[in-house]
Formats: structure tokens, sequence, C-alpha cells
């Protein structure tokens, strides 16, 4: 739609510098072979235009590849990428895979890291320095153990996304009400 295509121009102008047959065909192809249809790959490009500056080859594929040796089948890493096309420009080494690893020396499994990635893909998106190991360590120190950690955070992998003040104060108020004593969480 043209009133989609102006938005999109107008937070990244610099599409129309892009190579139609060097970026944005392989890029939309690319998104269609992993199992998008036309309008999740439009939606997608929408939301995060500047995808369609990235490699292919140098980005997208290993980011999809590695996210598929975790256990994604094509479908979830369509899914994911649809939800959050963002974690595509993350470096895998940088970001990606520091955090999964951070989740396994938690507990989790590679199985485990997938679905918390598939339910929730912003996950990758948090820094571990400043969200997640705060997060976790605030749960720790209200009596959660780590295999008590990768059980919640595979169920609901957005609890991470919450604010650490919020995240303190609901705890707090569980606890005050008898709901997060010690004894039931071991």
């Amino acid at each position: 739609d043209d009133q989609q295509v102006a938005k999109t121009l107008a937070r990244f102008p610099s599409l129309l510098s892009l190579s139609v047959e060097k970026k944005l065909k392989p890029t939309s192809q690319w998104l269609k072979e992993l199992g998008m249809d036309d309008q999740q790959v439009a939606k997608t490009l929408a939301r995060f235009p500047s995808l369609l500056s990235l490699s292919v080859e140098k980005k997208l594929k290993p980011t999809s590849q590695w996210l598929k040796e975790l256990g994604m089948d094509d479908q979830q890493v369509a899914k994911t990428f649809a939800m959050f096309p963002a974690l595509l420009s993350y470096s895998l080494m940088g970001k990606l895979k520091p955090t999964s690893q951070w989740l396994k020396e938690l507990g989790m499994d590679d199985q485990q890291v997938a679905k918390s990635f598939a339910r929730f893909p912003q996950l990758l998106g948090l820094s571990l320095s400043k969200n997640l190991k705060p997060k976790a360590q605030a749960m720790r120190d209200r009596g959660f153990a780590d295999t008590q950690l990768v059980s919640l955070l595979v169920s609901f992998p957005r609890l991470l996304g919450s604010r650490l003040d919020l995240l303190k104060h609901r705890m707090d108020v569980l606890a005050a009400q008898g709901l997060l004593a010690e004894q039931s969480l071991r």
C-alpha cells in the first residue's frame, strides 16, 4: 500500500539508494524461501526496513542457520524474524551467541533456548550485563534456584522483558502475601 511505502521511506530514506537486483529482490526472496508469504515479507520489511541493507549471505543466512542449529525449524525461524526482524542485525558472536551461552549456563539446553527465543525473540535484544543478569540475580536473591529460573524462563521468557524495578516490586508483593515463600521455591 502506498501509505506503508511512504512511511517506510520516511523512516529509512536510503532504501531508495539500494540496488533492486542486489539487495531488495534477494532479501525478499530469501524471506519467502524461509517460509514467509508476501504479506509477512511486506510487514517484516516495513517493521525493519534496514533489513534490506543486510547481506543475505553474510548476515541473514548465518543467523538463520544458528537458530536452526539450536533446534528451530524453518517455520519457527520465519515466525521469529517476522516478530522481531531487528535480531537479524545483531552480531552472532557479539550478541546472539553470548545470550544463548548465558542461558545454557543457567541450565537450559539448546531446545529450551530455542523455545525461549521463539516465544520471545526480543530476549535476544536485551543486554546481558544491564538487563538479563541483574534480573536473574534479583530472582536468585528472592530464593529462586537456577533450575526454577530455567523452568520459569522457558515457559515465560517475556518476564525478562519487564523492567527490573517492576519485577522486584512484583516479587516483593508476592513474598509479602506469602505467595513467594522460600520453601515453595525449593
